[in-house]
């Protein structure tokens, strides 16, 4: 059972995978990251848009790690 105080709160419903903010900032994009971190990106449209996001505000920051072929 959930409490309120529990470290594995549900999400509030504002905050589910199928709601996408109209505007975003580059914290409120960030925030989403961190709260639907375990969410497959194909599969939640609040991360996947916050991905997009960051994409298009950030094209100047290089990935962390790239593939090597």
């Amino acid at each position: 059972m959930r409490t309120p105080w529990s470290q594995q709160r549900a999400a509030p419903v504002c905050d589910s995978c199928d709601s996408v903010p109209e505007r975003f900032t580059v914290e409120l994009a960030d925030s989403i990251l961190q709260i639907h971190r375990s969410c497959p990106t194909d599969q939640c449209a609040r991360r996947k848009a916050a991905v997009f996001y960051l994409y298009e505000q950030c094209p100047h920051v290089a990935p962390a790690r790239r593939r090597r072929a």
